[in-house]
């Protein structure tokens, strides 16, 4: 994507694309919202959070009544990561990757947009 609104990597295997937040600090993002494309074409989407993140969002929750008072939270492509920055989110997509589980853990992007969920 050429955007700067974008962080974006190219690897040998996938390209990542996380949403930045502003002009807040890359090393610092706490939430990515990312899109993965390999090189057959398919695109994956994954919401990245940190421990905290998840954390801040369960307390507004709580305040807001939402999610039953904050108790509960969920997302079809949620990964907690326990470290904030792109750099982080690139090491967490790239060792799933590896794993060979991206197609059991997060949703396919039809070419449409429709997000597909895994089969866990």
């Amino acid at each position: 994507m050429d955007d700067s609104s974008y962080f974006s990597r190219t690897e040998a295997g996938f390209t990542i694309d996380i949403l930045l937040d502003g002009d807040s600090d890359p090393s610092l993002l706490e939430v990515g919202d990312a899109i993965i494309t390999l090189p057959s074409g398919a695109r994956y989407s994954a919401l990245m959070m940190t421990y905290g993140e998840v954390g801040r969002l369960l307390s507004r929750h709580e305040k807001s009544g939402e999610s039953l008072a904050g108790r509960y939270w969920c997302a079809p492509d949620l990964i907690v990561v326990r470290d904030a920055g792109v750099e982080s989110m690139v090491d967490v997509i790239r060792d799933i990757l590896e794993s060979e589980e991206i197609a059991a853990l997060l949703p396919r992007i039809r070419t449409d947009g429709v997000m597909i969920k895994p089969d866990m």
